[in-house]
């Protein structure tokens, strides 16, 4: 197989141009180049939604990548090997009177059904593979569906083709080296110490009546009945109940109507159903008491008795440490994300819209499995979930444009510092994929090497490698501006496992 390789154009704006939203094609294209020939597939129920998106935009410019192009041309013994697995086919799944299945000859199987179907069969069987074998050999990483001009058709010899090839843009970015991340605290504060204690010292506290207006926090002891259009709500009657006053254990307006309200107190009052926004719930609530919490007094002998801990000051320390280790990683994932998020608005201009739209395609894939899985379909967890199609459908375009800028900046970043996977890199990604998933690291390989999947998994681990390198060299400043060390983002010794399997987790969420 002969190939040639010109590149087109640079990037650019074509349209107006109806818009759609095609899945990201694979690292070999196959599937790309066999759509290429087949023409578009039937809708699915999850394209329903992402029309809303080609409606919104049908009449907008669209940028589209570089693009180069392919000749290909495959001789002639080698297309009439794939004619004769195609006659092979075909007599599996026919019966030729005298034959077995599968047994009648290619001479056989062109006397009843011509020269021309074999031909066809194998353009639309080894075309694909054609390409995909081009693509591989020229390196190229194709993010959008190629355009097939099929030049000769093996008839006479030779198949040869032209595709049209949409590619990644290569771009530069700067400022990647020196960027200010602000991180929350990984130091918790006092006051949330003591709120933290004050959490174990309610569940010892005395409930006492007291003679004033109830207050958040107090106890109210109530008969409550709720009633739609007359009707009363089960669960929504009860008499001498003990409600805590700002818990929003009801509806937000009890919370408002009970506040401020002292012993003996009736009221009457209405509010939005939950459940059925056009229909409200009437209520009729009569208060018998206000009563509040009485802590008791935080003193070593507490401390000793009500807690694993022998005093208040190894009580508070223990605590610290407790809540540090949530601060900490909450300031890591903080981290994380600031710096994905500020190396995404590097990437200037326009980008693809082939990769935003393969990007919106794999997370309506992933929604949709996850609503299959709940029995339920797009359409039904938009209206459960309040959410008009068109802003669904905005939002996550937007998203979508995000993870692209990123994985356009990471890919920079990468390229800029030579940052590399090499084998020790891929082989430790392997086993901790094949611990997740009970196969062997060497089935996986063997697995991915197969699909071509092996370039798509170093591409991931350079991007991950390439984030922690911006990371590193970021500058890392608390809420109050000062500096932070980052030995203050370590996890205590006792969480290290858990540190290792966040970092260990990069690799798939980076796009």
């Amino acid at each position: 197989m002969k190939t040639t390789l010109t590149p087109l154009d640079p990037a650019d704006f074509i349209g107006p141009a109806p818009v759609s939203e095609p899945a990201a094609p694979p690292a070999d294209g196959t599937a790309a180049a066999s759509d290429a020939l087949d023409g578009p597939s039937d809708d699915r129920e999850s394209d329903r939604v992402e029309n809303g998106a080609a409606d919104r935009t049908a009449a907008q410019e669209r940028f589209v990548g570089p693009r180069v192009k392919l000749a290909v041309e495959v001789d002639a013994e080698t297309f009439d090997a794939d004619v004769d697995v195609a006659f092979r086919k075909l007599a599996r799944e026919v019966r030729i009177p005298g034959f077995r299945p599968g047994r009648a000859p290619r001479r056989v199987m062109e006397s009843h059904f011509g020269p021309e179907y074999g031909r066809a069969q194998a353009l639309e069987d080894a075309v694909p593979r054609y390409y995909a074998e081009a693509v591989r050999d020229h390196g190229l990483d194709v993010i959008n569906q190629p355009e097939l001009d099929l030049t000769l058709d093996g008839s006479e010899g030779p198949v040869a083709f032209d595709a049209i090839v949409e590619v990644r843009p290569l771009v530069s970015i700067s400022g990647y080296e020196h960027l200010r991340i602000e991180l929350p605290s990984p130091v918790p504060t006092e006051d949330e110490i003591d709120a933290r204690i004050d959490q174990t010292r309610r569940q010892f506290a005395d409930i006492t009546e007291v003679d004033r207006p109830a207050a958040p926090g107090d106890r109210v002891t109530i008969d409550i009945e709720g009633a739609v259009e007359g009707t009363p709500l089960p669960g929504l009657s009860a008499q001498a109940y003990l409600y805590e006053l700002g818990s929003g254990g009801i509806v937000p307006e009890v919370d408002e109507q009970l506040t401020g309200c002292e012993a003996g107190a009736e009221l009457s009052f209405s509010a939005p159903h939950p459940a059925q926004p056009d229909k409200e719930i009437d209520f009729e609530v009569a208060v018998s008491t206000v009563s509040e919490l009485v802590l008791p007094e935080l003193t070593d002998d507490w401390a000793d008795e009500h807690t694993e801990h022998d005093s208040v000051a190894e009580l508070r320390e223990a605590t610290a440490r407790e809540l540090s280790v949530g601060h900490i990683m909450r300031a890591n994932m903080a981290l994380r994300d600031e710096a994905q998020r500020q190396l995404a608005e590097l990437v200037e201009g326009p980008v693809p819209d082939a990769m935003v739209s393969g990007a919106i395609a794999e997370r309506m894939s992933e929604l949709s499995n996850g609503l299959q899985q709940r029995n339920m379909t797009v359409e039904q967890w938009l209206e459960a979930t309040g959410q008009a199609p068109a802003s669904f459908i905005s939002e996550l375009r937007d998203e979508a444009e995000r993870g692209v800028r990123l994985d356009l900046a990471l890919r920079a970043v990468a390229a800029a510092e030579d940052v590399q996977a090499d084998d020790e890199d891929i082989s430790a990604e392997l086993d901790r994929m094949a611990a997740a998933d009970g196969r062997s690291a060497e089935h996986l390989r063997e697995a991915l090497a197969a699909a071509d999947g092996l370039a798509h998994l170093t591409s991931a681990i350079r991007k991950t490698k390439a984030l922690r390198w911006a990371i590193a060299a970021a500058t890392l400043v608390g809420p109050d501006g000062d500096a932070l060390e980052r030995s203050a983002l370590e996890l205590p010794a006792t969480q290290d496992a858990q540190s290792d399997d966040a970092r260990s987790d990069d690799i798939g969420d980076t796009p």
